[in-house]
């Protein structure tokens, strides 16, 4: 690895260890809200924090405070596009969404989704990148009942923010190992396993796309066989 990438990935770390708690909090806000959680990678953000708590020995991260974390800015991130849709409506979801990439037929059918499977929609879509930052906003939007929004997201936070800061954790001890044994070369090995990373995510992304592009799809053909 050159010397330049070693210490932009020194610094990285080094910043993730300092600064893990104010940066995991606004990453996974951001992640959450609604449009701008598109272009937001907070579940890289999260798992790489756990990776940089392990592997810098300056770092007084905690696991547990992590996960805490992570779930407390996706519950305010949430609650934003909560807002956003309670006070814009579906109207504005509408208008916006597909200047940004959404479908304005896969807005529908994550709506008809939306209104079949109310609470399992909120806590399943923390899993779906597309639609991550839509579904609270389609929440607020068709007034659900808030109690059960707030139980709904917070459980999916707190699971989802607990398995990435698990598999950093995980990826961290090991790279602290492999640092003793191969030096230098596991640099290479972490630079690696980060594009890896990237590329899963990018992965992730588009196959979530076609997951939307499909079930729309088949809501379009649902509503044509209704017409006839």
């Amino acid at each position: 690895m050159s010397q330049l990438l070693q210490t932009v990935v020194a610094w990285a770390l080094y910043t993730l260890a300092t600064w893990g708690y104010p940066i995991v909090f606004a990453a996974t806000v951001l992640e959450s809200v609604f449009v701008v959680g598109s272009f937001t990678p907070g579940d890289l953000i999260t798992a790489a924090a756990a990776v940089a708590a392990v592997t810098n020995p300056g770092s007084h991260l905690s696991p547990w405070w992590l996960i805490l974390v992570a779930t407390a800015g996706s519950m305010v991130g949430m609650n934003v596009s909560y807002a956003i849709g309670h006070r814009g409506g579906r109207g504005l979801i509408q208008r916006v969404g597909p200047r940004f990439g959404m479908s304005l037929t896969a807005i529908e059918a994550a709506e008809e989704y939306f209104e079949r499977h109310g609470s399992a929609t909120v806590f399943l879509a923390r899993y779906v990148a597309v639609i991550k930052n839509v579904v609270p906003a389609l929440a607020g939007a068709s007034r659900m009942n808030l109690f059960w929004f707030e139980l709904y997201s917070l459980l999916s936070a707190l699971v989802y923010a607990s398995a990435l800061v698990g598999i950093g954790w995980f990826l961290g001890e090991n790279f602290r190992t492999g640092l003793k044994v191969f030096g230098a070369v596991s640099w290479l090995l972490f630079a690696a396993a980060v594009l890896v990373g990237a590329l899963l995510w990018f992965a992730k992304r588009r196959r979530d796309k076609r997951v939307i592009a499909r079930n729309a799809a088949a809501y379009e053909q649902e509503r044509a066989d209704d017409d006839q």
